[in-house]
Formats: structure tokens, C-alpha cells, sequence
């Protein structure tokens, strides 16, 4: 634990959060562990209550040494940036209604933004792994950066992949009973099966009610994809919805390190970016294809290297034995959805590994061993294959 000297006051730091949103709550924790680490004073403003209205604050924000704040909207009437101490934003990205992107809201020293590319990437891997040829991306109804960013890179990866993708354009700005009967009628002209990757579990939950409107069957005619695991959608839809697990605390105790990076300054250095990642894909009914033995097996492959991957004892033998076959077999089921039993663990661990670079301060060697590599030497060699840089060096650039 980080301390200050015994007649030093310790930072006063207010966190700007909405406690209604499943990423804000997950970003207060990590905001609160890693402020308690480093032995400062938290203070909590929720827009919940408070909105932007930030007059019956006026007292705690102007003792504060630093501010970390979510979303555009807390950000936009510029009365933190006028209290002239460090600003971090979380997410703090909008578009104007023509699609063009605006400026950062003033005052911001610092951004945390997610990594769409790791988004994306891994709700491809996702849907590939059903064996499906065509995919569609669902966006939200009103334009903001990550939606656009998100869904390109989803749809550049499939297209990579030798697969058909399209891209629902909404009619509407926020309309969605409207939406619903439009994206019905469109899903219901995509060729079958096909799966679809919205670009969070609420959009999720949007599309698992446009197919049942299009008479479309979950996940037989269509798999889903969502992002953020916010349980309130996942859990409550039929069936439950597979989604990407976005590492929302990481983003809270990252911002706490580039907060920390410019205590003290005077003056605000040109802004800079940090960006955090995922936890993997946690899988549900949605992407689970019952009906087809080849289809179950599959799914019980998926499942057991995301389980096991991190031991680097767990070979394609052993995913073969969970899937009730031999090797041969379990490859060919794997070719078939368009990889190998070998590739998904390595993507499963340098998924994981990526994760641990951005968020922690643990060591290349340390994390090689709990993601499952035999060595350090070989996590490195195949990380700098893949990605092109060396861990470190991908650390180094993502902060």
C-alpha cells in the first residue's frame, strides 16, 4: 500500500458514477479497491440522484485533489473541468446526430476507454465456433463511438474468416417497439442459421425479442452474442444470453493509476489514452446449439478449455475426453467450426494474458504461468507472433 507522509493530508479523490448501470457499479469497485490501496480519501457523487447537477457538491469538489468521471453526460457542462485539478474520464465519447464524432469534453486529463478490437475479436471467436457462414451485427439506436468501433471490427473479423456479415442500420433514434417489427422483418431475410453479435446484452435481449417476432428459434435459426454479462438481461431472457465480459472494474482501477500519474501536476498534459480489455466470454443458451451431436460436443469442447485453459497440463487429448471422443474426431468437429482444439486454447490464453497486462503489475513470467504456458521463453515467442510486440511491450502501449 502506497502511503503519505505522516503530516501530509492524503488525496481527496471523487468518483462520478451512475450506480443504475451494471458497468458503473463494477467501476465503483475497482475504483474503491484500488483507491484504498494507495491510501486515499473516495468520495462518491452518483448521477442517479444528482444528474449533472453538481451545486450541492459545490463544497466536496472543491477540496478534491482529482476527479474520476463516467460517461460523456457527467462531463459535458464543463463545472469539474472548472475546478482545475486532473480529470479522468471513463467512456467519455459521444457523436453528433450527423455521425460525426465531437470533441472530448473539456477538462479531461486522462481517458479510459475499452479495447473494441478485444470486444470483437472475442464475439467472433464465439459465433465461428457454432460452425455458421453468416453473421449480422446489431447496433444501438443512437450513434455513439463504441457502437460503430465495436461493430466494424466485428464485422471485419467474420469477414476475414471467408463469412457473409451485414449490419442492421436502425430506423429510428430510440424508438424500439418500432425497431423491433423492422429488425424482425430484416433478420427474417438472413440466410438460416446465421448468428447475430449486439452490441450489448441490452441490444441482446432487443434482437432475442425480434426473432421471436420473426418466428426465428434461439439458437437454432440464430445465435446471440451480447457484451458487458450484466446479469439483469442475461439471466432474465429465454433463453439465457451469451456475452462478452467486459473487465469494467479493470477500467476503474486503471483509472485510479492514471490518476495517480498526475497528482500534482499544474498544468494538464495532452490527454492520454489507456485502455482496458476483457474476461473472456462467459457462455449461455444462446450460443448453445441442442439438437445436433456435433453441436452439443462442440459446446462441451468450448466450455472446458474456457475452464481449463490455464493449466498448462490441459492438452487437446484432454478437450477431446470432455467432448466423449477421440482426438480425431474432436479435431475434426473443431476444423469443422473453423479452427483447432490447439488454436482456441492458445486464443484462450493470450486472451486471458492480455487481460493481466493491462490491469496488473505482475511480472511476464508470472503471467505466463497462470495463463497456462510451460514457460515464459514460449509465452513470448508465441505472444510476439501473434500480436507482433512482446508483452512487455504491449504493456508499455497500453497504458
Amino acid at each position: 500500500m502506497k502511503t503519505t507522509p505522516q503530516n501530509a493530508r492524503p488525496p481527496l479523490v471523487v468518483a462520478v458514477v451512475a450506480t443504475d448501470q451494471w458497468a458503473g457499479r463494477a467501476e465503483l469497485r475497482g475504483i474503491s479497491a484500488a483507491a484504498r490501496d494507495r491510501g486515499w480519501t473516495l468520495e462518491t457523487i452518483d448521477l442517479v440522484n444528482s444528474g449533472s447537477d453538481y451545486a450541492p457538491y459545490r463544497g466536496l469538489l472543491g477540496r478534491a485533489d482529482g476527479v474520476i468521471a463516467r460517461l460523456y453526460d457527467s462531463l459535458a457542462n464543463g463545472t469539474l473541468a472548472s475546478l482545475g485539478v486532473p480529470i479522468v474520464g471513463i467512456d467519455a465519447g459521444r457523436v453528433a446526430a450527423s455521425g460525426r464524432r465531437t470533441a472530448l469534453p473539456p477538462g479531461i486529463w486522462a481517458r479510459v476507454m475499452c479495447n473494441q478490437d478485444e470486444v470483437a475479436d472475442a464475439a467472433a471467436a464465439e459465433l465461428l465456433a457454432t460452425g455458421r457462414k453468416h453473421f449480422v451485427f446489431v447496433p444501438m439506436l443512437r450513434r455513439y463511438p463504441w457502437t460503430g468501433t465495436r461493430g466494424k471490427a466485428f464485422l471485419d473479423r467474420i469477414r476475414e474468416a471467408g463469412c457473409s456479415a451485414w449490419c442492421y442500420e436502425p430506423v429510428t433514434d430510440w424508438a424500439w417497439v418500432k425497431e423491433r417489427e423492422n429488425l424482425a422483418r430484416w433478420l427474417a431475410g438472413i440466410p438460416r442459421p446465421f448468428g447475430i453479435f449486439a452490441g450489448n446484452d441490452l441490444l441482446a435481449k432487443f434482437a432475442l425479442d425480434s426473432c421471436r417476432t420473426a418466428g426465428l428459434s434461439v439458437p437454432h435459426d440464430a445465435a446471440i452474442v451480447g457484451a458487458d454479462d450484466d446479469e439483469t438481461f442475461c439471466l432474465t431472457a429465454s433463453p439465457t444470453l451469451t456475452s462478452v465480459r467486459l473487465d469494467f472494474e479493470g477500467a476503474g482501477r486503471l483509472a485510479v493509476d492514471a490518476l495517480a500519474s498526475l497528482l500534482g501536476k499544474s498544468k494538464p498534459p495532452r490527454p492520454k489514452l489507456f485502455r482496458y480489455g476483457i474476461l473472456g466470454v462467459k457462455r449461455r443458451d444462446s450460443t448453445r446449439t441442442i439438437g445436433k451431436d456435433v453441436d452439443l460436443r462442440l459446446a462441451a469442447g468450448l466450455d472446458f478449455i474456457a475452464a481449463h485453459a490455464h493449466d498448462p497440463m490441459v492438452g487437446v487429448r484432454d478437450v477431446a475426453a470432455a467432448m466423449g471422443m477421440g482426438r480425431r474426431q474432436a479435431d475434426r468437429i473443431f476444423a469443422a467450426a473453423g479452427t483447432t482444439i490447439r488454436r482456441r486454447i492458445e486464443e484462450t490464453r493470450l486472451a486471458s494474458a492480455k487481460t493481466m497486462l493491462r490491469g496488473g503489475a505482475d511480472t511476464v513470467a508470472r503471467i505466463a504461468s497462470a495463463c497456462g504456458f510451460s514457460s515464459s521463453n514460449y509465452f513470448i515467442r508465441i505472444f510476439r507472433s501473434r500480436f507482433g510486440v512482446t508483452p512487455a511491450c504491449f504493456r508499455s502501449g497500453a497504458r
